[in-house]
Parts: structure tokens; C-alpha cells; sequence
């Protein structure tokens, strides 16, 4: 689309529609590049969504890590008020892993542990993300990563003002106390990020069904089939870590995303022939399959 004049920014493309509203990439009066983002017209003229979506932002303003987006300024034109933030040239984790494939190629645990990073910043400001998956991940060319969308966040006030049950999500990733609409706490984000780090090691997800309500039976019900089920070539202790980020009791998984990204440099710094060394070796060390190499590419 051509520039077009937006107070104070050209917008030179569309990025994205969602269901809050409209990303953007911009330049400023500066020839600077940042993202910009719009509610819809729809949601700024309910109160509770406008709300919601300068909530949003100042959440993220309080935020300061390499991994999540930066946030910069924040305008109101009802009904469609807007804020700019960082432009990171990237795809979202979801699409990178099916179609940019080398992009996270033996770059699984550098992404999975800088993810780690950024909850752990989130959770040390009593926020939760709440939506944590892999379409609010993005995955530049190098395998950086930036946390998105906090659109359903909640801080600690909300969680202590919250009367009754809350079910909100997105049911593919939700706890299992998520889709009971208790309160939620870190632990709730960390089962989330358990499922993007199996989906991520196996190309797949461990519970799914055909409509939302089978979908989140068995969040509730079924246990987690080991990864190694779908990808012989992992290790059992790496199918022990992620199986116990999706314990069904929060308080049967890990303590904080600080100890899960001890964990997972543990990992980062293994090398092939320890992650790999309760895998049965049929041809000699030549054919050892890397335990990068969990699907067809």
C-alpha cells in the first residue's frame, strides 16, 4: 500500500490483522522503522476492550528485556487508539517452524531458553501472559526471539481481584486450572511454554480433538504422551523435562521459569553424544541421528 500520513507516521504496509485489531509497519519523522499497532474500530468504542488494550501497553512499558517487544508511545484517537513499538523483521515462531524450518534448525534450546529469559522477567513483575504460543512468538533469521501480545495478561491485582471463574485463552495452550477459569499464577504460563517446547521437538501437539471442548477434556484428563512416542532419537531426560511442565497439579512442575532455563542450558550445552546416549547407535557413530533431526525437514 502507499505511505500514508498517520499523526506523525507514514504507514508503508500492513503487517497483520488480529482480533484486537491492526499491525502496521511505520517510519517516523526520523525515517525510523517501528511497528505500530491500532484497535478496531469495533473494539475502541467498547469501554472494557479500550480498556484492555491500554492496559496492554502499559504492561508492556514496564518491561525491559531483549526478548519481548519494546513498547513506545501511546495515542489516543478514539475510537482507535494506537501505540508504536520495536519493528523486529521476523515470522512468528508457528509459521517459522513449518516453513523457515532451518531458521531453528539446531536452534531449538537457544529459542526455547530466551523464551525462558522473557517469562521469567514477565513473572519477576507479578504479570502472567496468559496467551503464551507459538503465533505470539517471533523468530527472526537468526533465531532470536521476541514475546508478543499481551492482550490477555493479567498482574497480580487482577489476579486478587478476581471473583468467580474467568476462562480465557486459547484452548490448544491452556492449563489445565485455565480452562477451570481458577486463578492463575506462573505455573500457568510455564504449561503453556511445555507445549510450545513440544510442539516445537516434535512437530506436533500432545492434546488435541475436534472441536475446543474435547480440546480442553483433555487438557484436564489425558496425560502427555512421551515425546519419544512420535521422535525416538530424544533422550528420556529431555522427555522427563517436558512432560513435567505439563503436570495436570501445578505444584508437581518446576518452581519458577528461572529453574527451567537452568535446565535448559543444561541442555544448550550438551553436546550430541550425551543427549544421545540412551538411543540405541545401529550403524556405528556415523549414523548417530542428531536429536535436532525430530522430523522430516
Amino acid at each position: 500500500m502507499a505511505p500514508i500520513g498517520f499523526r506523525g507516521y507514514m504507514i508503508q504496509d500492513k503487517i497483520k490483522d488480529g482480533s484486537v485489531g491492526t499491525v502496521y509497519r511505520v517510519t517516523n519523522s526520523k525515517h525510523q522503522t517501528l511497528a505500530l499497532k491500532q484497535i478496531s474500530g469495533a473494539n475502541g468504542s467498547e469501554g472494557r476492550k479500550l480498556k484492555q488494550f491500554k492496559k496492554e501497553f502499559d504492561v508492556q512499558k514496564e518491561l525491559d528485556h531483549p526478548a519481548i517487544i519494546k513498547v513506545y508511545d501511546y495515542v489516543k484517537m478514539p475510537p482507535q487508539d494506537f501505540f508504536t513499538m520495536e519493528y523486529f523483521e521476523s515470522e512468528s515462531l508457528k509459521y517459522t517452524m513449518f516453513h523457515f524450518p532451518k531458521r531453528v534448525h539446531k536452534r531449538e534450546f537457544w529459542v526455547l531458553r530466551q523464551l525462558a529469559d522473557a517469562l521469567q522477567h514477565v513473572h519477576s513483575k507479578d504479570i502472567i501472559h496468559k496467551d503464551l504460543k507459538p503465533e505470539n512468538v517471533l523468530v527472526d533469521a537468526h533465531g532470536d526471539i521476541r514475546l508478543i501480545d499481551f492482550s490477555l495478561c493479567q498482574t497480580k491485582w487482577d489476579r486478587w481481584l478476581q471473583f468467580g471463574k474467568r476462562v480465557e485463552g486459547t484452548p490448544l495452550y491452556m492449563a489445565p486450572e485455565q480452562v477451570r477459569g481458577e486463578r492463575c499464577d506462573a505455573r500457568t504460563d510455564m504449561y503453556a511454554f511445555g507445549l510450545l517446547a513440544y510442539e516445537l521437538l516434535t512437530k506436533r501437539l500432545p492434546f488435541t480433538g475436534k472441536d475446543q471442548d474435547a480440546i480442553m477434556r483433555a487438557h484436564l484428563k489425558q496425560p502427555a504422551p512421551p515425546m519419544r512416542d512420535y521422535v525416538p532419537t530424544l533422550s528420556p531426560e529431555l522427555d522427563a523435562f517436558v512432560l513435567r511442565l505439563l503436570e495436570k497439579d501445578p505444584a508437581r512442575r518446576y518452581p519458577d521459569m528461572k529453574t527451567v532455563s537452568r535446565e535448559l542450558s543444561k541442555w544448550e550445552k550438551t553436546d550430541t553424544v550425551l543427549r544421545m546416549k540412551q538411543v540405541k547407535v545401529l550403524d556405528g557413530p556415523s549414523q548417530v541421528p542428531s536429536p535436532f533431526q525430530i522430523a522430516p525437514r
